[in-house]
Formats: C-alpha cells, structure tokens, sequence
C-alpha cells in the first residue's frame, strides 16, 4: 500500500527525496498509512460559502440588534425617551452630568454585551473540541445543524423578550441555549473542517480558506447593515422574524442539499472512551511533537489566533458603542454602514493579496503584513477624535482580517485528513475561550477608561496584535533559516 502527500508518492520499494521548502510550501507532515491527503472532490462544486454566509448572517446580524436594542432599554430606564437629557451628542446636552448619565449607560450596555458573548460562547467549548473530532469520525453534517438549530432557538428567546418586553437578564437563555449548541467555534470547526475535506494543501487550499472567510465576513457585514437601516425606520421586532426565517433556511439546506464531504472515515463508535479520546487528540497536537517538528509550529499559530480572533471580536463589541458616544456621534446607519463597507472593502482587498502573492511569499508573510495592517488601524481609531480619522483607520486597515485565514491554513497542512477536525476543534476552542476571557477583560478596561480615554482598549488591542506580530516573523525566520540549509532527505514509508 501506498503512503503519499499532494504531489509525493513513495512505495515500500523506494525512498522519496523532498527538500524542506516544498515539503513546507506542500504538506508539512508525512501521512503515515492513513488517508490520502489528495483526494477527488465531491463534485465541481460544494456549498461551503452557501451555509457560512447563512450562519454568520444570522449571528452578526443579531450582534447590533442586541446591542442597540440593550443600549435603548437602559436610556429609557434612566430618563425615558428625553433625549436631550440622556443623550449627551443631543445639541441641549453639553454639562457634566449629561456626560457622566451618558457613561453609566454606555457601562451598563457594555456589560450586557460582554455577558451574553460570554454565555454565548465559554459553555460551547467542551461541545467544540468533542464535536471536532466527532466530525473526523462520522461526518461533518451533525457539527454543522447543533450550531445551527442553537442560533435559531436563541433568536425565538429574542423574539418572545422583545414583544413581552421583558427584563434584559432573559436574553440569558437564548446565549446559553446557542452556547450548549457549540455555538460559532463548532460551526467554524465543521465549515473549515469541509474545507480540508474539498482541497489539496498549498495555495488552492489557502485560497478556498480565505474565500470562506471573505463570505463569512461579507455576510457579517450585510447583517449588521440591514440590523441597523431596519431599526431606525421600523422597530428591534421585525428584523428578528427575518433572522428565524433566515436560519430555518439555512436548517433545511443544510439537511437536504449540502453533502457530506467526510467520505473516508477510521471506524468508531459513540462511546465514552471515543469522547475522552476527542479530548486527548485535540491536545496532543501541542504536547507530543512527532518526527516533522510540527508542534512548535501548531502552538505559535495558535497563539496567534488566541490574540488576532480576541481582537477582531472586541473590536466588533466595543466599536459601536465607542461610535455612538461623543465626539463621534454617529447613528444607528452610519455605524452598521461603515461597519459593511470595510468589511466587503478589506476582503476584496485580501482575496486580491491571497491570489497574487500566494505563490510568492509565504502564508506567514501575508499574515505579518495583516498585522501591521490592523495595528495601524487599531492606533488612529485609539487617538482619533474625529470622524475623518475613523474613515482613513479603515483603509489602512484593510488586511486586518488576512492573519486568521492564512494561519488556518498553515496548520490544516500540518496534520492529516483524520485529523482536521480534532484540528479545527482545538482551534475554534481557543477562539471561544479568547473571546470569553479577554471579551470581559477589554469590557472592564473600556468602562474603566471612560472618563479619561475611551480609546485607550484599542491602544492596548493594539499593543497585543504587535505581539502576534513579533510571534508570526519568529515563525517566518526560522521557516527561512530552514530553507537556507542543504536539502534534507525525508523519508516517506508505506505501510
């Protein structure tokens, strides 16, 4: 029996030479005996993007729905609807205590916002990491409608709160609902899990990666767009009947259309040794190394989707009511708006970048320049007192989002077809455990500097994408350091 990689082959007759740059720009592990990693796709074309842009609509989506709906609530329990007395960008506010009324409700908000991510996510991730390495064994399909049926019951919680309306701590149940689901860090897992499933490693890969991303991002940005112009002419109800509809659609396409691209699967049962079993692979990729030196690898990516990820999503949690306060001002439109037109902008921006640099520089490369990207953009919006500020930070910050699709990438290369699960599990675990840790961390720094600096969080968000920054050219310099070494003989055995 044969044992090869993308374009390697070897037999138990003959050694296969490979040097270590395309063993890199290839597959970075030999995949001893197990399933080939170059299979025939399912058919021309699998709808990955169709069921990513459904889910994350309706996620996102219900992000600045909540988060307008929360921050109106609290206006109106401290000064009903009297704008001019609670809405310090109104032109008869201007004292000290419209300020200071305006900062308690954006503290308020803010910790709303922040506990329900919270429970949207910390309770999902056990179900990540064992519904990860369950999608290696018996399909991606279940990983993909748990997410999926959790998103829709949250949103009919939404909607029963909103026409009986009813204290905002009941909001609670639908999160936590989602979150027992899997909730997006299992969604994730199965999506890019299919993606390793459909491609071969190398820049095709990459490239199929970073066109899921750009949907996902591109259908984060028409939710929130639609959420905000929705609001401001009619009401927080109707846009919610949209969102049932939109994921009981995503539901049925998901059970009758998209296939199952899991196709050779290692036998095995639903026990509670083969749970603990999820368990123990999902780590081992960081503790035990093998012969290919992956680990060191595997740990500096995912560090570095421990602060990228925590970034992007504190980002999307402050940045509305950061917008909405004074001396921005801006409304409902504007901010969901802005929010849409970079989002499409910068992903347009990197789908280009990935498609023409790809073949010559490395996927590490590209995410260093995505961090650079996003600590510019990070810093003017930090210091920014003016709008014109907000508008130039979003065009240099258009690679901000490349370092999550190039490192995703990078290490679905490093482990094998019955392994990218348990892979992406381990990897959409941390995303959870970043967003829920430092998602609480960030909101106490932003209330915290209310008074004195509220751009302050994005200074120090920016200060952690450096740090990501100074991780990833470690990685690319010793990656270099390597091919400047005489060709080393890898031996690829059969079985």
């Amino acid at each position: 029996m044969s044992a090869h990689t993308e374009d390697v082959v070897a037999t138990d007759e003959s050694p296969v030479e490979a040097t270590e740059e395309e063993d890199e720009r290839k597959s970075l592990i030999q995949n001893e005996g197990k399933t080939s990693m170059s299979l025939p796709p399912l058919r021309h074309y699998v709808p990955v993007e169709v069921v990513a842009f459904l889910f994350i609509c309706g996620i996102v989506m219900t992000l600045p729905l909540t988060q307008f709906y929360i921050v109106d609530k609290i206006t109106r329990e401290y000064g009903g609807v009297n704008k001019s007395t609670t809405d310090a960008c109104s032109p008869k506010a201007g004292n000290s205590s419209d300020t200071g009324l305006q900062n308690k409700i954006q503290s308020k908000a803010a910790d709303y916002t922040v506990f329900l991510i919270f429970a949207s996510t910390f309770p999902g991730i056990i179900q990540t990491i064992v519904l990860g390495s369950f999608s290696d064994r018996h399909g991606r399909k279940l990983s993909m409608l748990m997410p999926i049926c959790g998103l829709l019951s949250k949103e009919i919680v939404y909607l029963i709160v909103f026409e009986l309306d009813l204290p905002l701590a009941y909001l609670f149940i639908g999160n936590a609902i989602e979150g027992f689901s899997g909730g997006f860090g299992t969604m994730l897992t199965a999506l890019f899990g299919c993606a390793a499933d459909i491609t071969t490693a190398g820049p095709k890969r990459a490239l199929r990666m970073a066109i899921i991303q750009a949907v996902m991002s591109l259908g984060s940005a028409m939710g929130a767009l639609v959420a905000g112009i929705w609001i401001e002419e009619v009401n927080f109800k109707q846009p919610l009947y949209f969102l049932i509809a939109l994921s009981s659609a995503c539901l049925l396409f998901t059970i009758f259309i998209f296939p199952e691209t899991r196709r050779h699967r290692p036998q095995g049962s639903l026990t509670f040794k083969e749970h603990l079993k999820s368990f123990k692979t999902s780590i081992q990729f960081y503790t035990k190394d093998t012969p290919e030196k992956r680990r060191w690898k595997l740990i500096v990516s995912l560090m570095t989707f421990f602060t990228s990820f925590s970034v992007e999503l504190i980002k999307a949690t402050v940045l509305t009511l950061y917008l909405l306060a004074t001396p921005f001002c801006w409304n409902k439109v504007e901010i969901t708006g802005y929010t849409a037109a970079r989002t499409i902008v910068d992903w347009v921006c990197i789908l280009a970048l990935t498609r023409f640099l790809a073949r010559r520089l490395s996927e590490v490369n590209i995410a260093i320049i995505g961090c650079v990207s996003n600590m510019l953009f990070l810093v003017l919006l930090g210091i920014g007192q003016s709008s014109v500020l907000v508008i130039i930070a979003a065009v240099v910050g258009i690679f901000s989002e490349a370092p999550s699709a190039m490192m995703r990438s990078v290490m679905s290369k490093l482990v094998s077809p019955d392994e990218q699960g348990a892979l992406f599990a381990s990897v959409s675990t941390v995303e959870m455990l970043a967003s829920s840790v430092l998602g609480v961390a960030a909101t106490l720094v932003y209330k915290a500097s209310l008074s004195f600096f509220p751009g302050l969080i994005f200074i120090l968000l920016a200060a952690l994408i450096f740090i990501t920054a100074m991780m990833l050219g470690a990685l690319s310099y010793s990656i270099k350091k390597d091919h400047s070494l005489p060709s080393q003989t890898i031996m690829v055995t059969a079985e």
